[in-house]
């Protein structure tokens, strides 16, 4: 008898368990931000599914492992062969587990659910955020949205110029973000005017930190940006961003034109 209750048992279990739909490979992630608190994001994979893509009611996101909340109803696109589901993520609903995942190798997977919860279309792979031909973001776009340097000055002095600047960095998570530091080079043309190196500092949740940029450079060692940078040309800023994370320091790169 208990052999004939376990049979039992183990069909009622697959009877009721959700079938399991393969996934579509996924071949390439766009990004775009049309605020600075949503990415809309649109998942390519080089196959049809016109049967599976009807009678979906909900939607589900998984980085692995760390359950993503979407903010938009289901967009599926079939179209030249290709299925596209489209969506956007609050960047205040992701949660703080990201943190732990290998941008390099992240196991991504978008599924479509029935009204009963059931996947009926699945799309995914492992894909490498760091790869533009795995995904593509508006790099500029980025920049321009969550860091800025304002306010910049360049004053000659006898021996020294002064090189001052107010650097913005917008954290649009719903958790803080630990830098160790940041490191940061002006440059104006292929002059560098400034190259220094900024302790760790707390990124607030959901506001911008402003990080003073106050030093004095030897003069000897700017002249050729400084004078550059008087007679008008645009000076660039590039540095890059180190991050606490579970998995480790990550560095995050920085490039901006300077706002005088």
């Amino acid at each position: 008898m208990p052999i004939l209750y376990a049979v039992i048992i183990a069909a009622a279990a697959r009877a009721s368990a959700p079938p399991v739909v393969a996934p579509l490979r996924l071949a390439h992630v766009s990004v775009a931000l049309p605020s600075r608190e949503v990415l809309r994001v649109t998942l390519t994979a080089p196959a049809p599914a016109a049967k599976l893509a009807a009678g979906m009611s909900s939607q589900r996101l998984t980085l692995g492992g760390v359950r993503i909340p979407l903010a938009t109803p289901v967009d599926v696109t079939v179209a030249g062969g290709e299925t596209r589901p489209v969506f956007d993520v609050r960047l205040a609903d992701v949660p703080e587990g990201v943190l732990g995942l290998d941008p390099n190798r992240v196991p991504l997977l978008w599924e479509g659910l029935d009204g009963a919860g059931a996947p009926v279309l699945a799309v995914g792979a492992t894909v490498d955020f760091g790869d533009p031909g795995d995904v593509q973001v508006p790099v500029t776009d980025l920049y321009h949205t969550y860091a800025t340097l304002t306010d910049f000055t360049v004053t000659p002095g006898l021996s020294a110029v002064n090189v001052r600047g107010l650097l913005g960095l917008f954290n649009p998570f719903s958790f803080d973000l630990v830098a160790t530091r940041i490191e940061l080079t002006v440059k104006v043309g292929t002059e560098t005017v400034l190259a220094t190196k900024r302790p760790g500092f707390r990124l607030r949740a959901g506001r911008r930190s402003d990080v003073l940029v106050d030093q004095d450079v030897p003069l000897a060692d700017a002249a050729g940006g400084v004078g550059a940078f008087l007679r008008g040309e645009a000076a660039v800023l590039e540095g890059t961003l180190i991050l606490r994370t579970p998995q480790g320091e990550r560095a995050v790169p920085l490039h901006m034109g300077v706002q005088r």
